[in-house]
């Protein structure tokens, strides 16, 4: 009885797993690391503001992380991602 909850659980978790089954970036230093650097690498003047933009959200992934919420860290980070990658 006890394997089969335990086996239903882990295919519901396995199922309903949203942002990382699609691609979004893990919740880590290193990934923290990586985007502030990407961003910070930004030196076209024209893209000054998506370079704030992305700082922004590094620093919102930043609180994220310390305040333990996994997913909204991740959504910050991917959203600073689009942001260097703006045109």
């Amino acid at each position: 009885m006890f394997k089969t909850i335990l086996a239903a659980t882990a295919l519901v978790s396995v199922l309903s797993a949203p942002a990382f089954a699609q691609g979004m970036m893990a919740c880590d230093d290193a990934s923290i690391m990586k985007t502030e650097e990407m961003a910070k690498g930004m030196t076209d003047p024209m893209k000054k503001d998506a370079m704030m933009m992305a700082m922004q959200e590094v620093d919102s992934a930043k609180m994220a992380m310390k305040a333990g919420d996994a997913a909204k860290c991740s959504t910050h980070l991917d959203n600073a991602m689009k942001a260097t990658e703006a045109k």
